[in-house]
């Protein structure tokens, strides 16, 4: 007997729908994530924007994780720019089980959001990656989105994120 079993696309919570988070949502999108945005801005959540297939949730972080369910398969990117937003959002995120936390910006500005909320208890950081992505050498949002991307594909697959040339075994191989 042989049982075919199927799993959703894994889900990716992008917390912004700021201009950058257009192509990180595209970007996840095209490559099979069933992808989120969320932003109390309802004026940033349109189809324009941000196109089917990707679903659009207007939410500030008091109400976030009562609208989107997060598991221990999907992801999440805080990319809002605003101190206090991504402070707020990534304690929501933080409540999930979420298996890869990205924050956008700056190391220092991501200690200073978790120094702020260690001040309520403890945080695990296990999962928290900021800055977020890969480090590519680039900028700009579509270079960062490809990085953001690279990153969570590293992490999905269970392999730590380097260049194929320092890999010993064959790519498709599951040991190093």
């Amino acid at each position: 007997t042989f049982v075919d079993l199927l799993m959703p696309p894994p889900r990716l919570l992008v917390v912004s729908a700021g201009d950058d988070a257009r192509h990180l949502a595209a970007l996840a999108a095209s490559v099979g994530f069933r992808v989120v945005v969320a932003d109390r801005r309802p004026g940033l959540l349109t189809a324009e924007r941000f196109p089917a297939p990707i679903r659009l949730v207007e939410s500030d972080a008091a109400r976030l994780n009562e609208l989107i369910a997060m598991d221990d398969a999907s992801f999440a990117v805080v990319m809002t720019h605003n101190f206090a937003d991504d402070t707020e959002y990534l304690r929501a995120v933080l409540r999930t089980p979420a298996r890869y936390v990205g924050v956008l910006g700056p190391r220092q500005r991501t200690m200073r959001i978790l120094d702020i909320l260690r001040a309520d208890g403890e945080v695990d950081t296990s999962h928290i990656y900021g800055p977020v992505g890969l480090d590519i050498g680039t900028d700009g949002a579509e270079q960062v989105a490809l990085a953001v991307v690279a990153e969570i594909l590293a992490v999905r697959s269970g392999r730590r994120p380097r260049s194929l040339r320092e890999r010993v075994a064959p790519i498709h191989a599951n040991g190093e």
